[in-house]
C-alpha cells in the first residue's frame, strides 16, 4: 500500500484511493490485498506482479493469506500501525515514506538496523504512513539496549528468501507456526503457567519468543525436553489435576485458541507428551484428536482394573518397586504407569490363584503348600 500511495502522491498529489479509482481498480479490494487488484496495479505501472504479491497481505474475513501461507489476521497487519522513525527519516520527504513489511508482524517490536523500538502510529488503521504519523510521533527515538533476538534474523532471511541456518525442521512450517510456538514455549518457561501474553511488555515478549525459538528451532526432541520442564515445574498438586494445570497457557492456547489456524507440529508433540504423563481413557479427545489406545494407567485406574483397594495396592506395588517405599496415598495417586510395563503385572494378577485355592489346584495339602511357599516355589503379593 505504501508503494501505491507513493505513486499517487507523485502523480496526483492526492491519496491512494483517488489514484486507484482513476485506474478503475477497486480500492477496498486493493487495500485488502486481493491478488487481482494487486496484479492489475503492477501491470499498469510496469512492475512484475510477483514483486507486489510477495509483499501484500490478502486480508480475508476469517484469516489472512501471505505468500500462500494461511495466517491469523492479527499475526501480520498490512496497516501502518508501527514504524521506525530513523527509517522514515532516511526515506526523505513524507511522500517518499515506505512501510517495511517486517513492521507488520506481531512479534517484531524493534528496528534492528537502527537499534530503535518501533513507534506506534497515531492511527493504527491508517493505510498510508503519512496519514498515520504525526510530527511529534515521528520525533520519537526509543533506543533498544538488548541484542537483536535470533528469531528476527531468521524472519528477515525467510522474508528475503536468503539462506537461513540449517534448521531443517522449520522448513514447511509457516512463519506463524514457528513464532507462535516459540512465543508460547518461552513465555511459560520464563513467566510461569498462568502467563498472559497480552499483558507482557514488548521487551518481555521478545525475550520469551527468543527463548522459545532457541528451543523450537532444534526440533521435536528439544521441544519435548522443554515440556518435561514445564510439566515438572507446574504448581499443580491435586491428584485430579489435568493437562491445563500442568501445561498452563500453552495447553490453553492449543486446546481453545488455536483452532482457526493450524498451530503446526507442536500440537502433536504436546498430545504425545500428555498421553505419556496422564492416564487417558481410550475414546477421550485430546487437543482435537481422539485417543484410541491406552498408553498409561493412573493409580486409580490400575486399582479399578485389578479390583484391589488403593491402600493395599500401594503396599503391593511398593514391594515390586513400582511405588516409592512409604509413599502416601496422595503421592501414589499421582503416579502414572506405562501401559506396556504394567501390563504383565496386570496379567499376573488376573491369572493368579489365591493361596486359599492353591491346595486344590495342586492336589496337595495345606501343609505341603506352606512348605512350597517357604521354599520359594510359590509366591504371593
Amino acid at each position: 500500500m505504501s508503494f501505491a500511495n507513493c505513486l499517487a502522491l507523485m502523480h496526483t498529489g492526492r491519496g491512494m484511493r483517488h489514484f486507484l479509482r482513476d485506474l478503475n481498480i477497486s480500492a477496498p479490494s486493493f487495500v485488502s490485498g486481493h491478488a487481482a487488484e494487486t496484479s492489475a496495479l503492477a501491470e499498469m505501472v510496469g512492475v512484475e506482479p510477483e514483486e507486489l504479491l510477495a509483499n501484500s497481505v490478502d486480508v480475508k474475513q476469517t484469516h489472512a493469506s501471505f505468500r500462500d501461507q494461511r495466517l491469523a489476521r492479527a499475526f501480520l497487519s498490512p496497516h501502518a500501525a508501527h514504524f521506525c522513525p530513523a527509517c522514515l527519516a532516511a526515506d526523505g520527504a513524507r511522500e517518499c515514506w515506505r512501510q517495511r513489511l517486517i513492521w507488520g508482524f506481531r512479534h517484531v517490536h524493534r528496528c534492528d538496523r537502527h537499534g530503535l523500538w518501533l513507534a506506534h502510529s497515531d492511527n493504527a488503521s491508517a493505510e498510508a504512513l503519512p496519514d498515520a504519523v504525526s510530527v511529534s510521533t515521528f520525533k520519537q527515538r526509543d533506543t533498544v539496549e538488548d541484542p537483536t533476538p535470533e528469531y528476527i534474523g531468521w524472519l528477515k532471511c525467510s522474508l528475503s528468501n536468503t539462506s537461513t541456518p540449517v534448521w531443517s525442521w522449520l522448513e514447511g512450517q509457516t512463519l506463524e507456526q514457528v513464532l507462535n510456538a516459540s512465543e508460547m514455549l518461552g513465555a511459560v518457561l520464563e513467566h510461569g503457567h498462568g502467563v498472559k501474553i497480552k499483558k507482557l511488555a514488548p521487551i518481555e515478549v521478545e525475550q520469551a519468543t527468543d527463548i522459545g525459538f532457541s528451543i523450537y528451532r532444534e526440533g521435536p526432541e528439544a521441544v519435548t525436553e522443554a515440556l518435561d520442564t514445564i510439566h515438572a515445574t507446574s504448581p499443580a498438586s491435586a491428584v485430579q489435576a489435568g493437562p491445563l494445570a500442568y501445561y498452563g497457557a500453552l495447553f490453553d492456547w492449543l486446546d481453545r485458541r488455536a483452532n482457526a489456524i493450524d498451530p503446526g507440529p507442536i500440537r502433536d508433540i504436546l498430545r504425545t507428551h500428555i498421553t505419556k504423563h496422564f492416564a487417558i481413557e481410550p475414546g477421550t479427545n485430546i487437543l482435537g484428536e481422539q485417543i484410541t489406545a491406552r498408553t498409561t494407567y493412573s493409580f486409580q485406574a490400575l486399582s479399578d482394573t485389578l479390583g484391589i483397594h488403593r491402600q493395599r495396592l500401594s503396599r503391593i506395588l511398593q514391594k515390586f518397586g513400582k511405588v516409592p517405599m512409604g509413599a502416601s496415598d496422595k503421592e501414589s495417586g499421582r503416579i502414572v504407569f506405562d501401559a506396556a510395563e504394567i501390563l504383565p503385572l496386570i496379567e499376573d494378577f488376573q491369572t493368579a490363584i489365591s493361596l486359599h485355592d492353591i491346595p486344590g489346584h495342586l492336589g496337595a495339602s495345606k501343609r505341603q503348600v506352606e512348605v512350597l511357599y517357604r521354599a520359594g516355589h510359590t509366591s504371593s503379593p
